[in-house]
């Protein structure tokens, strides 16, 4: 007999505790399917409570009745809003290090573990190596020396959206609503997407030199049941170089030697500094400071060598010294400083000088044997120089030259 009509049911549904759940959810009177007829937004309405009643085609119509209760689990749909758009404050320079500067504070709609917050800093390296922010509490402290001749302002921005991507679903109501997530190429979590409308934002410090591009693959997928989902979205992302890095030297100090008859044009040292940059952000430019217009060296701009431009005397002066500064093509540009020490080594370029031009004696002409006449001096202005004597001319024999007579060489008389 349950096999006739009258054992057919009919199944309908009635909401309980909230007129609201009606609208968000349908029964199939046949089936006895419960479906959803909207959107569900937990933050809005989280548990729906319904009374379901099966009833045949019999006469009297009998009928069963049930509780239904359907518990809306939360989607990470909501992004953090912090409790101010825009944070202000100021401290001043040589603070501790440890020193709380400003508490931020942010809050999320969903429910535990989406509901988790955790800070960071993004998009400003300059900051990173002065402050600090706790991740759980969101106390930003110092972490660094505070020098406001060094920097006056730290600006900290939040994320930044470069990119929109867009699907569409030929279908209707829920069976059209697509959401977005990131499936691959967001290893080191630089991006984020908005599930609902698809934008990409930089949520974490990009740094050209680690990684010039990325290649996101997006998911959009519908909200019908089963959800139909097209994985082969891509964005690509290319990073551009800013001037973020100075130029650091390659070893200082620079000490070098030459020989005072290096001739001009001589190449004396390399001065080599490197920048990390990319392009015109990297390319180095030189010049000398600290130098006067007589300074017997020039530095190749480009090259960063420096050659003798000048006569090199170790007798006037035998160490130069003077700085080098490398400053790149950026905007801003950067640059660095480093000293160089130039020794000017002695050659042999200065001829002996008797501190007289003449001398004259009166001798007797009994002087005895052995007899000192005469001290002659010489010079020479070049370093550890040995000078030696020795009668040129107009000895008939009567006089010899003997070392160690006294403090000097003395031309001392011998008679034969």
């Amino acid at each position: 007999a349950e096999n006739q009509p009258a054992g057919r049911l009919v199944y309908s549904m009635d909401a309980l505790m909230n007129s609201r759940s009606r609208e968000l959810f349908s029964i199939d009177p046949r089936a006895g399917l419960i479906t959803t007829t909207q959107a569900l937004d937990r933050e809005s309405m989280e548990l729906h409570y319904f009374r379901v009643t099966a009833a045949d085609h019999g006469a009297p119509r009998l009928s069963a009745t049930t509780m239904v209760a359907i518990a809306v689990a939360d989607r990470n749909d909501h992004d953090p809003v912090f409790e101010q758009g825009e944070y202000r404050e100021t401290i001043r320079e040589n603070v501790e290090e440890g020193y709380p500067i400003l508490q931020l504070r942010a809050t999320d709609v969903d429910s535990p573990p989406n509901a988790n917050i955790r800070y960071r800093f993004v998009n400003e390296r300059a900051a990173h190596a002065v402050f600090e922010i706790d991740p759980r509490s969101g106390l930003i402290t110092t972490s660094g020396p505070v020098d406001r001749e060094k920097m006056e302002r730290y600006s900290l921005p939040g994320p930044r959206s470069i990119l929109r991507v867009t699907a569409t679903d030929l279908d209707k109501d829920n069976n059209a609503l697509v959401h977005y997530n990131i499936i691959s190429g967001n290893s080191r979590g630089q991006f984020s997407i908005d599930s609902i409308t698809g934008e990409i934002q930089v949520v974490a410090p990009l740094d050209f030199e680690v990684e010039r591009e990325y290649a996101l693959r997006i998911r959009a997928q519908d909200a019908g049941r089963p959800p139909l989902s097209n994985n082969t979205g891509m964005a690509s992302i290319q990073v551009v170089d800013i001037n973020d890095h100075a130029p650091i030297f390659v070893s200082t100090p620079f000490q070098i030697s030459v020989l005072e008859n290096a001739p001009l044009g001589h190449s004396v040292i390399h001065i080599q500094a490197v920048d990390a940059d990319y392009g015109e952000n990297s390319r180095l430019e030189y010049k000398l400071t600290g130098v006067s217009a007589d300074t017997p060296f020039v530095v190749n701009s480009a090259t960063g060598w420096i050659t003798v431009s000048g006569p090199l005397d170790r007798e006037s002066v035998e160490h130069y010294f003077f700085g080098v500064e490398a400053r790149d093509h950026g905007s801003p540009s950067l640059s660095a400083s480093a000293s160089v020490t130039i020794t000017v080594m002695d050659v042999n370029d200065n001829r002996p000088e008797f501190t007289q031009k003449e001398y004259f004696i009166r001798l007797n002409e009994d002087a005895a044997v052995g007899t000192s006449v005469l001290s002659v001096t010489a010079i020479d202005r070049d370093v550890n120089s040995a000078i030696t004597y020795q009668i040129t001319g107009g000895n008939t024999k009567w006089f010899r030259l003997v070392s160690g007579c006294g403090t000097y060489r003395h031309l001392c008389l011998v008679v034969w």
